[in-house]
């Protein structure tokens, strides 16, 4: 029999904003202790929040192998790895005033808007450790300021929203990154009037990969229920579009490890390699059902077993800057895009509620709401213009997916 703890904890401060003050302030330090035992191909499970008695636990979750749940995958062992990405990014003693400092100045420089929703400070670990000398763990410090901006005048319940996240902080520096959006949201323009124009998200918007998250699920995948069955190793998408399975902290706050203990080459693995499909998403039990490559895309539950989950995804940059993708074009930027989705034969369309008129490196104006649409064999292959080399914010490892999509005012 092999024991194994998978354990997260995390540690959270969180400011609550209300009509641009500072409403209430919430704290909570959560661990949560997943105990796995594996036997004759069986896994057994029990979970704890909090403090918690081992041998009770242990016993609970041998008590559960008579589940007869099939686990006959190999145990990670005889692997260690440390990855520490924490640092100082504000005295915590200090939020609320640090707050309250840049509340005071959007008051007094943006008074024809509200501001309301949250400024979080997150510690976050993940520990997966077992009796076969696995010992993985990762640990993560990163701060977000997201902000629901509303005209006075306006009769919506929001009108848009600015904010970062990361692992630094600069009050200058947020508050040039929320004026420039605030101005240029004063500042309506007119679509320019041609039908098909650059799109550009932000690449942590997650509607771009809503097919991928479908069609690279490895049990669709696997059970021909996915646009991309049967095409691996057929190029499909641009020569330079590469999708990759990120668990690289370096890009994003996300363990280096799966929930299974699975570490790739480089923290990431490519799904889709210069416009070649090469695998699907899988955890262990995915890839042995279809004979398919393992990923590393396990999640679990603390008081759970190891299931597929949906991973991050990130497409490998250019050389280029955003200003330099768009060639000289005006760029459409999506701020805010809700009812969107493609259809099961890949064709996309979304209405932007929220839109600016973008030359590479600044909003311009901002747009009618508009529709988007393309097909996403479109938007990842003859349309795909790249990613930016450049971050979309000083404060953000983010940075800007730019397409070619069919615009039109609403």
């Amino acid at each position: 029999m092999i024991k194994e703890k998978y354990i997260t904890n995390i540690k959270e401060i969180s400011l609550n904003v209300s009509q641009s003050r500072i409403d209430s302030v919430r704290n909570k330090n959560i661990e949560k202790t997943g105990l796995r035992v594996y036997d004759n191909g069986y896994i057994g499970y029990a979970g704890a929040i909090g403090n918690y008695d081992e041998s009770d636990l242990v016993n609970k979750a041998i008590a559960t192998l008579d589940n007869r749940i099939s686990y006959d995958f190999e145990i990670e062992g005889n692997k260690k790895i440390h990855e520490d990405y924490t640092s100082e990014i504000i005295d915590e003693n200090k939020m609320v005033d640090e707050l309250e400092s840049l509340l005071s100045v959007l008051r007094e420089e943006q008074s024809d808007f509200y501001f309301s929703h949250k400024f979080n400070l997150t510690d976050y670990s993940v520990k997966l450790i077992n009796e076969k000398g696995l010992d993985l763990y990762y640990k993560d410090k990163y701060i977000s300021l997201g902000l629901i901006f509303k005209e006075k005048s306006s009769l919506n319940i929001m009108d848009g929203f600015v904010g970062f996240e990361g692992r630094k902080y600069d009050r200058t520096l947020a508050l040039k990154d929320i004026n420039h959006t605030l101005n240029a949201y004063k500042n309506k323009v007119e679509l320019p009037n041609k039908k098909t124009l650059p799109v550009v998200f932000d690449t942590t918007e997650p509607l771009p990969f809503i097919k991928f998250i479908h069609d690279l699920d490895g049990n669709n995948f696997g059970s021909n229920s996915s646009l991309l069955s049967g095409k691996r190793g057929i190029k499909v998408f641009n020569d330079n579009f590469t999708l990759y399975q990120n668990n690289n902290p370096n890009y994003m706050p996300v363990p280096f490890f799966d929930a299974e203990g699975v570490v790739n080459k480089d923290y990431n693995y490519s799904l889709i390699e210069n416009g070649v499909v090469l695998s699907p998403y899988t955890n262990k039990k995915i890839a042995r059902k279809y004979n398919l490559p393992l990923t590393g895309s396990a999640t679990c539950e603390y008081d759970g077993v190891p299931t597929l989950g949906i991973p991050e995804f990130r497409i490998r940059e250019s050389e280029k800057t955003a200003k330099e993708l768009l060639a000289g074009e005006m760029g459409i930027f999506v701020l805010m895009t809700s009812g969107g989705d493609f259809t099961p034969e890949g064709n996309f369309a979304a209405p932007v509620q929220l839109g600016f008129l973008f030359d590479g490196e600044k909003f311009i104006g901002r747009l009618p709401e508009l529709n988007i649409s393309s097909n996403v064999f479109e938007m990842f292959g003859s349309s795909f213009r790249g990613v930016s080399k450049n971050n979309t914010s000083p404060l953000s490892t983010s940075k800007y997916l730019i397409m070619d999509m069919n615009v039109s005012k609403i």
